[in-house]
């Protein structure tokens, strides 16, 4: 399945920032039926790049989602955006009981509707890049996403 991209300049910080907004207007809730709080790690100077704005801000908002209602409270979501010349990177963590290799990778099984992680798998790479999980058992789970950055050909000598 392929999707159809409307790519744009876009800063992927900004678009972090108003997921995080709506979530917080949303009432996004971790499994205590609270508002979870929230760390921001945002390096300086994240680049533009050329995303649909839309289905990226649906993959922020299900990874936020997600992450949420794996949080053990009362630790708090950590977002994290960051970018090195070769790709920028998102990371949710949520501290608690986390899951073992086999079931993090179930996550991103299934039909890709709107809202599953499957979907986010599947707009991350219509972009170029890669979603996974990483984490331990009683250790939290972390939702990361990664795009790459294509450096222009330097000029011949």
């Amino acid at each position: 399945m392929t999707l159809p991209l409307s790519r744009n300049p876009e800063r992927l910080d900004k678009l972090v920032d108003e997921c995080l907004e709506a979530c917080l207007r949303d009432r996004a809730m971790d499994r205590t039926g609270t508002l979870p709080e929230i760390t921001r790690h945002i390096s300086p100077g994240i680049p533009e790049f050329p995303m649909d704005r839309d289905l990226i801000k649906e993959a922020l908002a299900s990874l936020i989602r997600e992450a949420a209602t794996r949080l053990a409270p009362p630790a708090r979501l950590r977002v994290t955006v960051k970018a090195n010349r070769n790709a920028l990177m998102f990371a949710v963590k949520a501290p608690g009981e986390g899951l073992d290799e086999a079931r993090r990778e179930k996550l991103f099984a299934g039909e890709p509707v709107a809202g599953s992680l499957a979907r986010v798998r599947l707009i991350i790479a219509a972009h170029g890049g890669v979603a996974w999980t990483n984490g331990l058992p009683g250790k939290g789970i972390t939702y990361y996403f990664s795009l790459p950055i294509r450096q222009a050909a330097a000029p011949h000598a």
